[in-house]
């Protein structure tokens, strides 16, 4: 009988204990801060502030995004207000006319070294990507690489360029095909041992305006430009940014298995006066 008892009393506590460590893992689950999705934003001229894009929609809990990544800087982020904009307000996304500029300005805490753009993050994003450095090049692409191309595509190649190294070897590559009839095609690829994940940019052949306006029908190396590279255990992600003759696009792209796919976009305007 106190055999029965006993074992009785060690199962209640072994009961009461696990339901505790169930009860401590909940909590510490309901803690745990989730990733949100990223702004992007324009700094100005003395790369200590910031104004989210786009500037006519009001940023959701603009609060929760208290850092930025700008090139391969991570700065703490203070939300300061809602701005409005002034009579001298040219209507161009650029640091030049950012006192004039309305919209949700931010200040960045840490000091930039380089760059204009940044992308509006919280802790839990820094916590899950890494920045990985990298080296911006311009030399001719494999003809490992050019031949796993054009098989996938089943085109020609006109030209291939890599265009970045990462420190594991890794590169970057933008690739433009021979156009077939009225078909253009560019193809940007992250490329590791056999590994290619491709970013694919078709376009309606024109002479004047191909993937960009006034771009005369060319796809430029300087015109697509990778600002961040991300490293995370879904794998390499990056920032771009695209300028076209009258602005420019930003994103944030992650993969998905052999694609990358945009997890974020802005636009900016930014023709000049």
């Amino acid at each position: 009988m106190k055999s029965l008892f006993s074992a009785i009393f060690l199962l209640t506590l072994y009961a009461c204990g696990n339901n505790q460590n169930q009860s401590k893992t909940a909590i510490k689950n309901e803690n745990k801060e989730k990733t949100i999705s990223p702004y992007f934003g324009f700094l100005n001229q003395q790369k200590d502030s910031l104004i989210a894009l786009p500037m006519d929609q009001a940023m959701e809990g603009p609060e929760k995004y208290n850092y930025v990544i700008v090139e391969n800087q991570v700065s703490p982020l203070e939300f300061i207000q809602n701005k409005t904009d002034n009579k001298e307000n040219n209507g161009r996304q650029t640091a030049q006319n950012f006192a004039n500029s309305e919209g949700s300005l931010f200040k960045i805490k840490d000091a930039i070294k380089s760059g204009e753009f940044g992308m509006l993050v919280n802790k839990a994003f820094t916590d899950q990507y890494k920045i990985e450095q990298f080296t911006k090049v311009q030399k001719e692409t494999s003809p490992e690489i050019k031949e796993q191309l054009e098989k996938k595509y089943n085109r020609k190649i006109n030209k291939s360029t890599t265009v970045a190294v990462l420190g594991d070897q890794s590169e970057f590559n933008l690739t433009v095909f021979e156009n077939q009839q009225d078909s253009a095609l560019a193809v940007f690829s992250y490329a590791k041992d056999e590994q290619l994940i491709n970013l694919d940019f078709p376009a309606l052949y024109d002479d004047i305006s191909t993937w960009r306006v006034d771009d005369g029908g060319q796809f430029d190396n300087e015109a697509f430009q990778i600002l961040t590279v991300l490293r995370s255990e879904e794998g390499i992600s990056f920032i771009s940014i695209f300028w076209g003759a009258e602005g420019y696009e930003l994103n944030f792209y992650q993969p998905k298995k052999n694609l990358f796919i945009s997890a974020a976009q802005a636009y900016g305007y930014s023709s000049p006066l």
